[in-house]
């Protein structure tokens, strides 16, 4: 989990089913040391991994990523330089199915495009 240690969340907007998050990027984060020393770039996986827990966090519901059907890293997020990243979702729920619409980004930059298929993690339509 990344939630408090990498990231804060800030702020939470709903209108209808489209939910923007506000989040503030710990750039002090271990992950940094390694990804990379001398230009520190937020690692893809980790995007993908706040988008899941803010969307967690939102429906209070437990997800995993079962398909990415369309996923592009569009400019890298650099900490301490991006200092407020703006997720925006757009889902669509059906029993234990999410279809998520995913795009975040710094400033007027988009970072990333995501759409992809969440479903909960007990469940036994796996791919």
């Amino acid at each position: 989990m990344l939630l408090t240690s990498f990231f804060q969340l800030k702020s939470v907007e709903k209108s209808g089913n489209t939910v923007l998050f506000a989040v503030l990027i710990n750039p002090r984060h271990e992950v940094f040391k390694g990804h990379f020393p001398q230009q520190p770039v937020v690692p893809g996986v980790f995007t993908l991994q706040m988008i899941k827990e803010c969307t967690e966090l939102f429906l209070d519901r437990k997800w995993r990523y079962s398909e990415l059907s369309n996923c592009k890293f569009l400019r890298p997020i650099l900490p301490g330089h991006d200092e407020e990243i703006k997720i925006r979702c757009e889902y669509t729920l059906e029993n234990d199915t999410l279809q998520l619409k995913a795009n975040v980004a710094s400033g007027e930059f988009d970072c990333l495009s995501l759409k992809a298929t969440l479903i909960e993690p007990n469940t036994s339509n796996y791919p």
